[in-house]
């Protein structure tokens, strides 16, 4: 029996019956001289570390890619950003309780494909909705980079009476370095001092997390 295409498998047997490669294929459509759209599709999730890494891939990285020119290149990356938009977690527009189990796919989302380093803060009502939530540094989670008297200066505005602070480590290994080690002591005296609850320090990755909170040391 002949192998349907991609195009003919989806359309008998549903878009879900694709594997990645395929699914991929239909996106890109055509490949370069003396290859295959699959091929391609193959080099493209090899250039991301993954298909669930896709999301990390740059317009420099994808154009690196033979066969994936500026036009394809920036219509990969408006496909990955519909993607991002519809899997992100839009309770924090409609002001709505973040549960935990959620929490680690929003903060994923928010930080977790970034190249550069964020340092992302939940602002929290008594009743542990969100107020706000947005990155207020970028760069570092090096302490001297980090304003905490920002932070409160900002939860002070907001009334909020606690917070979630989150930061990515884009190398994927979430193991606390000592400079998050510090900030957390810092942000931990302050939220005392300004009676602000410090709830959890999330480093997130691709792939993986790690809660302060988890490990007892909040």
């Amino acid at each position: 029996m002949t192998e349907l295409l991609p195009r003919e498998k989806a359309l008998n047997y549903g878009i879900s019956s694709l594997n990645n490669v395929e699914l991929l294929s239909l996106i890109l459509k055509s490949a370069y001289k003396d290859s295959t759209v699959f091929k391609l599709a193959e080099e493209l999730i090899e250039k991301a570390g993954g298909f669930k890494n896709l999301m990390s891939l740059s317009y420099d990285e994808l154009v690196s890619i033979k066969g994936i020119k500026k036009a394809k290149a920036m219509e990969i990356l408006a496909i990955l950003e519909v993607s991002r938009r519809l899997t992100e977690i839009d309770k924090v527009e409609d002001n709505q309780k973040l549960e935990p189990k959620d929490l680690v796919n929003y903060l994923r989302f928010k930080l977790g494909f970034s190249n550069q380093e964020e340092f992302f803060v939940i602002f929290l009502s008594g009743a542990a909705k969100i107020i706000k939530a947005e990155t207020l540094f970028k760069g570092t989670s090096n302490q001297s980079l980090v304003g905490v008297d920002e932070i409160f200066r900002q939860a002070l505005l907001l009334k909020s009476k606690a917070i979630i602070i989150a930061h990515n480590h884009p190398s994927d290994n979430v193991l606390p370095s000592e400079a998050d080690f510090k900030i957390t002591q810092r942000i931990k005296e302050a939220s005392r001092l300004f009676e602000i609850q410090l709830l959890d320090h999330i480093i997130i990755s691709k792939t993986k997390y790690y809660s302060f909170k988890s490990n007892n040391l909040i």
